[in-house]
């Protein structure tokens, strides 16, 4: 039988996360980066999770059994961010990330969505030009770094914990930054860890989500200028110990000098690249590794 296009079975996490570790593995070594998961437990375990959360659908290429190529779509709010995308090894070439890609932004269309975003490593030319090709455009370049602010800074404003009364003032927040909300999301990620809020006169200026482990990845968070998002940046190091994986926009160019001077890691450069509808941001953000 010819391949055809499924959805991923939470019993299949296993088998198309090690697809995923290989396939990003595989990709980044060959250009000298460092892999985006370290192990394929984390993969997996990311794969787990997507495929059995509720507003989140896959996309499975498998042929006999076996799966092929992958692709995750999070309809959860306004937005649909895409990924992890990616095709098994001695399977590239053949068009098979396209049909994953086809399929999501197919049902997209079909469902009302006007915006699909991800973000894309810069050094993978093949699929820099596949997301071209599929009608998406970079709308900024991103810092991916890793580290920490000095022990000693301290932020300028109040910091606090998040908690599940913030969520009207956060979702509002994000809607006047970025243009849309995205309270499904901020809800998830303070279930694995409490985000940490910026006050200014006594409203929220700014918020940043989390996932907590050994290496604390920083995931979306938006404020009302950058030296909130500092502010919120500072507040989530004193919450956590280890390295924080987080991602800049080239476009805020003072907290991209400030992370750099203060001990954050460049690692490499994405890609933010979205298809249909995109407005300018009116503040500070930060992306997840999806959107």
């Amino acid at each position: 039988m010819p391949p055809t296009i499924t959805t991923v079975l939470p019993e299949q996490a296993d088998a198309v996360g090690t697809l995923v570790y290989e396939s990003f593995r595989e990709i980044a070594e060959r250009h000298n980066f460092e892999p985006a998961f370290g192990t394929p437990e984390l993969a997996q375990f990311v794969v787990r999770l997507l495929a059995q959360t509720e507003g989140n659908e896959s996309y499975l290429l498998e042929e006999d059994g076996r799966p092929l190529a992958c692709n995750f779509g999070d309809e959860r709010d306004e937005v649909v961010g895409i990924g992890p995308v990616a095709v098994a090894v001695d399977q590239q070439g053949h068009g098979f990330g396209r049909q994953v890609m086809e399929a999501l932004i197919e049902r997209s269309e079909r469902n009302g969505f006007t915006s699909l975003r991800l973000v894309q490593s810069a050094y993978n030319m093949q699929s820099f030009a596949l997301y071209h090709r599929l009608g998406f455009e970079v709308r900024t370049m991103l810092a991916i770094m890793k580290g920490r602010p000095p022990a000693d800074e301290q932020p300028a404003q109040a910091i606090r914990d998040y908690t599940p009364a913030d969520l009207d003032a956060c979702d509002a927040l994000h809607r006047d930054v970025m243009g849309f909300g995205r309270r499904h999301d901020l809800e998830m990620f303070a279930s694995f860890a409490t985000p940490v809020v910026v006050e200014r006169d006594g409203q929220i200026a700014g918020y940043l989500t989390r996932f907590p482990g050994e290496d604390v990845f920083v995931m979306h968070g938006v404020a009302r200028d950058e030296r909130a998002l500092r502010d919120v940046i500072i507040g989530t190091a004193q919450a956590e110990d280890g390295d924080m994986a987080i991602t800049i926009p080239s476009s805020q160019a003072e907290t991209l000098r400030w992370a750099m001077a203060g001990g954050f890691r460049l690692g490499e450069l994405g890609s933010y690249m979205v298809r249909g509808d995109y407005q300018q941001p009116m503040g500070a953000w930060i992306p997840s590794g999806f959107y």
